[in-house]
């Protein structure tokens, strides 16, 4: 895939490309291999994991991970989510408006993936 369709793919997955890029300081072969290295990262089935058992604490450490992951990648639809659920936790709120964000934050994931894996190839 050329790099101009790269972008357009991770952008509709809310992947704000070019500043991602800026980070890595241009460097578009470095971006993308820590794009690919976040597909396997664990802080999101962590977090699904920890929310089941009821473990709020844990839970709210690995989507804070997840997070910041998420914002350091400028992935930042899955960042605006992940932080939702974040602040939820952190604030208490409801079992109910954790699991609604808690899906939010899995469709986010889900769509970031997937959106990665089709414009990248390692």
């Amino acid at each position: 895939m050329e790099q101009m369709q790269i972008k357009a793919t991770l952008e509709q997955a809310g992947v704000d490309y070019d500043k991602g890029l800026e980070r890595f300081m241009g460097n578009v072969a470095l971006y993308h291999k820590f794009l690919l290295k976040f597909l396997v990262d664990g802080s999101y089935a962590d977090f699904v994991q920890e929310l089941a058992a009821g473990d709020l604490a844990l839970a709210e450490r690995s989507v804070h991970t997840l997070k910041g992951t998420s914002g350091n990648l400028s992935l930042m639809r899955l960042f605006e989510a992940a932080d939702a659920a974040v602040q939820a936790i952190r604030t208490g709120q409801s079992s109910e408006e954790i699991g609604r964000l808690a899906k939010e934050v899995g469709m986010c994931y889900e769509e970031t993936c997937q959106a990665i894996r089709q414009s990248i190839s390692e």
